[in-house]
């Protein structure tokens, strides 16, 4: 404060302060000392990109710089209230209220995009229907070079002009998947595997495989648009051609 040109003061020094004027100094100070120098903007100045990101982002300064809960629609004297205010039972219900209706929001807003993906999903599957065509295979029993492990080398052909391209060029590729004795609707006593290969439109491609543990190739590309480890690593497709390859080895038990 400056206490120059008072009453009883001397040239070049500071004046007497009254003890409203020290009063006035003294709560200033505990108000930033409460608040950690928070600068807190009044109620109806646009928010900033920051504002949320202070501490108490409820708290606003009225037309008449009053300290006011936004949330809770609360007046106060003092930041002292505020603290007291902040941790009370109303403002913490509040939050938690709030929490909810943004909870609830976020929650139908996903349900609803959900609920059109699946939607697409559905109509283009309906769209979708079975050509009939079986593709040609051709599979060969190949042995790894450095494990001394055995496995089988598949190739799938697949006619160019039956593929499907969406209109988005969205780009199809054929999906491998491994299918166990559990999943059969007959369990299969002879103990083994199902290597299915399925691209639309054509009929899905099954091959009997061991039951032994599949070992990954170490061929990774990191261009691959596979969906899983499975595929990224055990095949390859040929755009170009139509050909799809898979190459698994078994480690025998």
């Amino acid at each position: 404060m400056d206490y120059q040109n008072r009453a009883g003061s001397k040239k070049g020094s500071g004046g007497i302060a009254s003890d409203s004027q020290q009063n006035l100094q003294r709560r200033k100070q505990v108000q930033d000392l409460l608040s950690n120098g928070q600068d807190i903007p009044f109620s109806f100045q646009q928010d900033q990109e920051g504002s949320k990101l202070r501490a108490n982002p409820d708290i606003y300064k009225n037309h008449s710089g009053r300290l006011v809960c936004k949330l809770c629609n609360t007046l106060h004297v003092s930041w002292s209230s505020v603290e007291r205010h902040l941790t009370g039972k109303k403002h913490q219900l509040n939050v938690l209220k709030r929490g909810g209706r943004n909870g609830q929001l976020k929650s139908n807003t996903d349900k609803v995009r959900d609920r059109n993906f699946q939607h697409e999903v559905d109509n283009f599957r309906a769209s979708l229907q079975k050509n009939g065509i079986k593709p040609e295979v051709k599979v060969v029993k190949v042995r790894h070079p450095e494990k001394e492990l055995f496995g089988i080398a598949v190739k799938v052909r697949y006619g160019k002009e039956q593929q499907i391209h969406s209109a988005e060029k969205d780009e199809f590729i054929p999906y491998l998947r491994i299918v166990s004795d559990f999943e059969l609707d007959k369990p299969d006593p002879k103990n083994v595997k199902y290597l299915v290969v399925a691209f639309e439109p054509f009929e899905n491609v099954g091959i009997q495989i061991p039951s032994d543990e599949i070992e990954l190739n170490d061929y990774d590309p990191s261009d691959s648009l596979a969906l899983d480890e499975l595929n990224r690593k055990c095949t390859y497709w040929d755009q170009d051609n139509g050909d799809f390859y898979v190459q698994l080895f078994f480690r025998h038990n």
